[in-house]
């Protein structure tokens, strides 16, 4: 169990990248629900609204932990020169260009089925710029700092969040119970 627990990056740069995480999935999340509002409005009352809110931020939470789980269980299987040392700052690498790379590739889906082509495009260009800024902050070590700070403050709106993604889920478990 020890050796296990060696393998996987310390509890505080877990809980950076997941306030990241948080911070981009709920982030879009609201935005997609403002969008959604004013048709919202025209068939929903306010309680039904604020029920499809609260699907959407328990959805963004459970999200989140999945990307940060899945973050931090790779890097305790590849090396640990590859993700665990510096998770941080890699993890923040991993969701920012991961997540702009998603909304690109919503964007240019639209109502099509995406060709071949489309989709290596959207996973190599990702992963190469991926590499590049892993590379770049090794080589240039203030940009390691800049990220590092950019995630601390980022990181704050967990104590938003999280507490309104909590509540979501209890809100979408009562609703399916009851």
């Amino acid at each position: 169990m020890q050796i296990l627990k060696n393998r996987f990056p310390h509890r505080s740069e877990i809980i950076a990248v997941l306030g990241v995480s948080v911070f981009v999935c709920h982030s879009w999340s609201i935005r997609d629900f403002l969008n959604d509002l004013p048709s919202l409005m025209l068939y929903f009352r306010l309680a039904e609204m604020a029920v499809i809110f609260a699907y959407m931020m328990a959805f963004a939470l459970l999200e989140s932990l999945i990307v940060t789980a899945g973050l931090a269980f790779a890097a305790a299987i590849l090396p640990s020169k590859w993700l665990r040392d510096g998770f941080a700052y890699k993890g923040f690498i991993f969701v920012i260009i991961g997540s702009i790379a998603a909304y690109v590739f919503q964007k240019n889906l639209r109502y099509e089925f995406p060709s071949t082509q489309m989709l290596m495009l959207n996973l190599v260009i990702p992963l190469a710029l991926i590499g590049f800024f892993i590379a770049a902050s090794h080589v240039w070590g203030p940009l390691q700092k800049v990220l590092l700070d950019i995630q601390d403050r980022i990181s704050i709106m967990l104590y938003v969040y999280v507490p309104i993604g909590i509540v979501s889920f209890f809100v979408v478990v009562f609703r399916n119970l009851f």
